[in-house]
């Protein structure tokens, strides 16, 4: 319900469903409750983490999961996720790219940035995609989600900065070079990490940044926006092309 996926119509209406499961059904409630009951099961969890993040649709939907316990459940199951014993079990890597996925979903509300790295989900990010580092889709999950954390917020980039998520998000590039996805997500990274703080410019680089994001510009088409900014934040040398001067000319049929 919450997938536009009729192509018959012109508009889909998965907006106004995610709005009607959250207001009128308590869906946020009903989802977040579900998930005590359910905590050894990483299938079913995994299944609950992905429709929160569909649901997570407006700010006040992004609060309302802080508000009803959410993050903390959040956080645990990442941790949990992390530690050894848990480590090999079956599906365990996939729950945590669900809830990487709900906690970028989330961390849309500026307020729930802060209330995510106040409740340790920097740490918990940087060491999932540590722990998971052979797994494309949880790099590029884990470095979504720290580039939200990071967006507008200073104080925030700097503690992902010292919590090694430049490190982890360059291993990542390093580890998938030809995944797009992971690529494109962590020159974003790169670049919210940089944009308010030109301190945290040369650690960066002197990490292989600047080699890594342009071969990731090279490799990928997707990549050549996001690269050129990281670049340019970082202090590289970016040739910038001007695409249009403003002039008018003649317009060929």
């Amino acid at each position: 319900m919450t997938f536009d996926d009729d192509i018959r119509v012109p508009f889909g209406h998965a907006h106004n469903h995610a709005k009607m499961i959250v207001q009128e059904n308590k869906g946020l409630k009903v989802l977040i409750e579900a998930t005590k009951a359910f905590l050894d099961n990483p299938g079913i969890l995994s299944e609950l983490c992905g429709t929160l993040s569909r649901l997570a649709i407006r700010n006040e939907f992004c609060q309302e999961v802080v508000d009803l316990g959410g993050l903390s459940i959040l956080v645990s199951l990442l941790a949990g996720c992390n530690d050894h014993q848990m480590r090999d079990q079956s599906g365990v890597q996939e729950l945590v790219k669900q809830v990487l996925s709900t906690l970028r979903a989330i961390a849309g509300n500026d307020d729930v940035k802060d209330a995510i790295v106040r409740a340790g989900g920097t740490e918990s990010i940087v060491a999932a995609m540590t722990q998971h580092l052979t797994s494309p889709q949880v790099c590029e999950q884990s470095c979504a989600a720290l580039c939200f954390l990071a967006l507008r917020k200073p104080d925030n980039s700097r503690i992902i900065v010292e919590g090694g998520g430049a490190v982890a998000a360059l291993q990542a590039m390093k580890a998938h070079p030809q995944k797009a996805g992971v690529q494109k997500q962590a020159c974003m990274l790169i670049r919210n990490l940089v944009a308010h703080g030109q301190a945290f410019s040369k650690p960066i680089l002197d990490l292989g940044a600047e080699a890594l994001i342009i071969q990731a510009r090279s490799a990928h088409r997707d990549c050549e926006d996001v690269a050129k900014a990281a670049l340019r934040d970082l202090g590289c040398h970016v040739e910038l092309r001007e695409l249009w001067t403003g002039q008018r000319g003649n317009l060929a049929p």
